[in-house]
């Protein structure tokens, strides 16, 4: 009985795993973060490379429009953390719908980005 109950047990916790981390990639598959996120009310842009959940970087904000940070990111639960050399910051991802979501820093102050469209692939850096 007992070997019965493991094995039961056992199941139900694979189960689990396997449909979390199905759902998981289903999400990022619908954020579809990497890409060229544009900001509405300003001159800024976010271009996120790699892969569903992390990769590198580029941004220009709208406070500074001559600086161009570079880093790396990777998204996790609901926070896309950027590194640069300088730290760290953390938003969290609200999602609106494809193609349009906002992120929200620390201190509740969201900016709404609308992912560009582009049938434009770059293949290779030079």
């Amino acid at each position: 009985m007992p070997l019965i109950l493991t094995i039961l047990v056992t199941l139900v916790v694979i189960i689990y795993v396997r449909s979390n981390k199905r759902a998981k990639q289903q999400w990022l598959t619908t954020l579809d973060l990497p890409g060229r996120w544009v900001m509405q009310t300003a001159e800024g842009y976010l271009q996120l490379q790699g892969g569903l959940s992390e990769g590198t970087f580029t941004m220009q904000a709208e406070e500074d429009l001559q600086q161009v940070r570079a880093g790396s990111w990777h998204f996790s639960g609901n926070l896309l953390v950027l590194s640069t050399q300088t730290g760290q910051r953390s938003f969290k991802v609200n999602f609106f719908r494809a193609g349009v979501l906002s992120l929200e820093d620390p201190g509740g102050t969201a900016m709404l980005y609308h992912k560009a469209a582009s049938n434009v692939v770059p293949i290779g850096t030079s």
